[in-house]
């Protein structure tokens, strides 16, 4: 097999020196995939894939034209899973029943719906894109269930991603009326990424152990902090303020309170100076009023009213998932496209993510980045935005809970291994 694989890169090499500049890049690039295949076998070689699709994941709606449906992060969550099939396959598969249930309800009506619809195909479409995030990428981690490092490693790649993703989009102009966007090709795209960069870096926070690592975490979340801010999203930086609050309710640790309370009164202190060097079109000075506010709140209003409409039209089967951009709330996005029942069904779905967060499981910090979902989707229309499911897809680790000895073999503790060491093979 390892013979076959070197041959078939040798080939692709042969090709890139007679084609065309395009054609030789990607054929290097699949030549040199494959031999790392070939050396590193497919488990390793699985997760510096999905390293691919968490670091592309903050700017996947800005990597290719908005009306392609499939992005390279897609290809890559495809490809990196598809090399994990062995590993997964000695998994074992325990989900909450609360989510097996919303699962069920949320497919049942958004079929329904769907085959009610004018447009089944364009619905169909939705639903399918919808479930793939919400079943495939949850049952993949829980399967999988990648060792704590390798978590770990997954986490800083996507924040890495975001920063290069603000890093490129200061570099190539991508700078509207003053908010920052990123690669992306929309300032709350942009924002939503750092949202659940900060989610991450709070389960980073509290999983590093040395103050170096600890102190590189907060330096971390102060940058991407700023990011948000700069977006100019003033619903992006209500729900990083809120999961800030969160944090020492739930660590239930008064030192940790003590020091967020202390970071609070440092940021109200600094508001004036904040308020200055962002401008007229940051976070800060849109919620105040300012910058294209009144704008933004005209579209959202509309958009709510019309949504409505549409949902008192048809309030126990929807209308099908079409047309529901305009609708910033998920919540309402989903009573309008599959009914008030599969609604229902979707928030089960949220309630067996986010509940881990209260208990006892070992990544259960993790679950951070569906809370700041639940809050974000009050906002905006982001049903099955990858760049939200992707970080979102670990908390499902949460529901192997605290595993015996017995039962976890540490299955990923090859491609850990693989990360760290250089292997007699290589």
């Amino acid at each position: 097999m390892t013979l076959v694989v070197m041959l078939l890169a040798a080939a692709l090499v042969l090709l890139a020196t007679t084609g065309g500049v395009i054609e030789s890049i990607a054929a290097v690039g699949v030549a040199v995939y494959l031999t790392l295949l070939a050396t590193l076998g497919a488990t390793r070689v699985g997760v510096i894939t999905l390293m691919g699709a968490f670091a592309t994941a903050p700017s996947y709606k800005g990597l290719l034209p908005a009306a392609d449906p499939v992005t390279p992060t897609d290809g890559l969550l495809v490809l990196g899973f598809a090399l994990l099939l062995p590993v997964m396959f000695k998994g074992k598969l325990r989900v909450p029943l609360p989510y097996v249930i919303g699962i069920i309800v949320v497919f049942s009506f958004g079929m329904i719906a769907t085959v009610l619809s004018d447009r089944s195909l364009e619905s169909f479409i939705a639903l399918a894109f919808w479930l793939v995030v919400m079943t495939a990428l949850p049952v993949a981690v829980l399967l999988w269930r990648p060792s704590p490092r390798v978590i770990q490693l997954l986490a800083w790649t996507y924040v890495v991603g975001h920063l290069g993703s603000w890093a490129g989009g200061i570099a190539t102009g991508k700078i509207t009326g003053g908010r920052h966007f990123g690669m992306t090709n929309h300032p709350n795209y942009f924002a939503e990424a750092g949202i659940m960069a900060i989610a991450l870096l709070i389960y980073l926070f509290f999983e590093h152990r040395t103050w170096l690592a600890r102190t590189i975490t907060m330096g971390a979340a102060g940058v991407v902090g700023v990011s948000v801010l700069l977006s100019g999203s003033r619903g992006a930086t209500l729900v990083v303020a809120v999961m800030v609050v969160m944090i020492p309710i739930v660590e239930r640790s008064a030192i940790t309170g003590f020091l967020y309370a202390l970071g609070g009164a440092l940021v109200v202190a600094a508001a004036p100076f904040l308020l200055d060097i962002t401008g007229n079109t940051s976070a800060i000075d849109r919620l105040l009023g300012g910058g294209t506010s009144s704008g933004s709140d005209t579209a959202r209003s509309a958009g709510l009213e019309t949504a409505w409409d549409r949902f008192w039209a048809s309030p126990f089967f929807g209308d099908g998932l079409i047309d529901l951009f305009d609708i910033h709330n998920n919540m309402l996005e989903v009573a309008v496209g599959i009914g008030i029942f599969g609604l229902v069904g979707f928030l089960l779905v949220l309630f067996a993510l986010a509940r881990p967060l209260f208990g006892d499981s070992p990544h259960r910090r993790l679950c951070y980045t569906i809370w700041a979902y639940l809050g974000w989707g009050l906002l905006i229309p982001s049903l099955y935005d990858r760049t939200l499911w992707v970080p979102m897809c670990l908390a499902a680790i949460c529901w192997a809970g605290s595993l015996s000895e017995d039962d976890d073999k540490e299955p990923a503790a090859e491609e850990t291994a693989a990360l760290t060491t250089t292997t007699a093979r290589t």
